[in-house]
């Protein structure tokens, strides 16, 4: 009896070689220890964010395990904080391959997709979802959009060339939907492009056209502004609608995955597919308006409705796309809208509903202004750090930013494909981009100053604990979203206030690129050992 067994047991072995751990063992005892590996990797993460590499692999020793879909999402999760956006995809991709009907699985696919995918494997992955549930409804969004998005590109394109008049094109692109933004966009950018200096000098030597991506609902209520109207003066508009179904994508959410719950949060899974969907409706306006850019050599200016531009931005932003430059980027700084646009309103709105506010009316709402969390010596500061801000005397502010918006672009330079993601065009748009340093004007001081006056809850949020953050804190998150460039735009001093010169900017200046520079170099160095540890240069072999 026991000869006869022997055969069996090794013919079975035979046809298991090749196969995962997990089928070589018994299957309770690999999902059990799989289990243990995946709970302690999320511990030892949630204990401390600076373990994140050694939890990273106890969750990689998890996924090797006996893969899954939750572990997947882990594993994912955490590359994406890390910058390994590339492995994330391959680990979702054979998660999903495996269980094609997980939702949350499906989530996270789709929104890495939409970040860091080709184009044609967002194509293939929507695509492939709709034939295995024809009702899913985020895929049903975003297929709309890779459906419009070309004759989109082909109509504005068609409608800027038709215009030719022997100036340059230049494109400013909006989207706007829904109260209060609409009531933001006139109230605020539109008046601000108003300025005497704004669009009534850029259209001297340029063609400008506006472009709203709206609802015919809120075309209609944007027509009726007189504000708004005045546009018409300086430039050609242009309107390309989103249905009501699209930009009412919470209540399509809520209907579809309201139920779905989501292990990490105490939100259904509806919440996090509504706020991608407000992505794609935003990057959609950029990316349609730079691809359309593309083919008429236009330059393009891609902004937001709660957007504050000071006097001679748009010239400025123009003046600088000469030569080998293709991207003007600037600091982009939230403030609070409920302060501010009482401000506006009370010291630089003209007569006629205009708002002319120069650079120097911008420094002096800074320095009064400026969210207290933004200081280094903040004892609650944010959880995410787009800057890092000191006061200098009673008169001036040294911004060190790790967050760019490239606002105004010149596309037919650029050596790189334009399709829709979800993320709107900023910083990270830089480090995907062709560009290199060299084609990329970075503005140093108040020459052309963006401020967004919405209510926006970063402002609000809340801290992880009392004390301020340190620098391994600083580079921990700034390695979050390292990329090519981001150190020297990190490195980049913004200058608001008097001029270098001073003693006291001087001595301010020097504190803090060392406190830069230390920052920087951490980040650096975490990113240099992430890439030893993905390199085949083996250890002990001299260099």
């Amino acid at each position: 009896m026991n000869g006869e067994a022997k055969p069996r047991l090794r013919a079975r072995l035979s046809a298991l070689r090749g196969r995962r751990p997990a089928d070589l063992v018994l299957p309770r005892a690999v999902e059990f220890a799989a289990k243990g590996l995946l709970r302690e990797g999320t511990e030892l993460w949630a204990a401390d964010p600076h373990l994140i590499r050694d939890a990273i692999e106890k969750v990689e020793q998890a996924w090797a395990l006996a893969g899954g879909a939750d572990t997947a999402v882990q594993l994912a999760t955490m590359y994406d904080l890390v910058n390994r956006h590339q492995d994330a995809l391959v680990v979702l991709r054979e998660a999903s391959h495996a269980d094609p009907h997980h939702a949350l699985l499906r989530h996270h696919a789709a929104i890495t997709l939409l970040r860091h995918g080709t184009p044609d494997d967002v194509d293939d992955f929507f695509a492939s979802v709709l034939r295995i549930d024809p009702d899913d409804a985020f895929a049903r969004f975003v297929k709309g959009f890779l459906d419009s998005y070309d004759p989109w590109v082909d109509r504005l394109a068609s409608a800027i060339d038709s215009a030719r008049d022997g100036r340059q094109p230049f494109v400013i692109t909006c989207p706007v939907w829904g109260q209060p933004y609409s009531s933001y966009f006139v109230r605020y950018l539109c008046a601000t492009l108003l300025a005497t200096n704004n669009l009534p000098e850029l259209a001297k030597r340029y063609a400008p056209h506006v472009v709203i991506f709206t609802t015919a609902e809120t075309e209609t209520y944007l027509r009726s502004e007189p504000l708004f109207a005045r546009l018409g003066e300086y430039a050609q508009l242009h309107f390309i609608h989103y249905s009501d179904a699209q930009v009412n994508y919470g209540k399509v959410m809520e209907a579809h995955y309201g139920r779905e719950k989501v292990h990490y949060s105490t939100r259904s899974l509806a919440f996090y597919y509504a706020r991608s969907c407000k992505f794609v409706l935003m990057s959609c306006a950029h990316y349609v308006a730079l691809a359309a850019g593309r083919a008429t050599d236009s330059l393009v200016s891609c902004q937001v409705a709660d957007l504050v531009l000071s006097d001679w931005a748009l010239p400025r932003m123009a003046d600088r796309l000469t030569g080998d430059t293709s991207a003007v980027l600037f600091h982009a700084i939230q403030v609070h809208g409920k302060i501010v646009r009482p401000i506006l309103d009370n010291t630089v709105r003209r007569d006629d509903g205009a708002l002319d506010i120069s650079s120097e009316a911008i420094t002096k709402l800074l320095i009064e202004h400026m969210p207290e969390r933004n200081f280094v010596e903040s004892d609650r500061p944010l959880d995410i750090p787009l800057r890092i801000c000191w006061r200098v005397g009673e008169e001036g502010i040294l911004v060190h930013g790790n967050h760019y918006h490239p606002i105004a672009l010149r596309p037919a330079k650029f050596a790189h494909p334009l399709r829709l993601t979800i993320d709107p065009v900023d910083s990270r748009f830089v480090d995907r981009s062709s560009l290199e340093l060299g084609n990329i004007h970075l503005v140093p001081d108040a020459s052309i100053v963006g401020l967004s006056v919405d209510d926006d809850p970063l402002l609000d949020q809340a801290e992880r604990g009392g004390g301020a953050r340190s620098i391994a804190d600083f580079a921990l998150w700034l390695w979050g979203y390292w990329g090519r460039l981001r150190g020297t735009f990190f490195r980049h001093p913004v200058r608001f206030g008097q001029p270098v010169t001073l003693d006291v900017w001087n001595r301010t200046e020097r504190s803090a690129i060392a406190m830069v520079d230390a920052i920087a170099s951490q980040a650096g160095e975490l990113d240099a050992q992430r890439e030893t540890r993905k390199s085949w240069r083996l250890p002990g072999g001299g260099v």
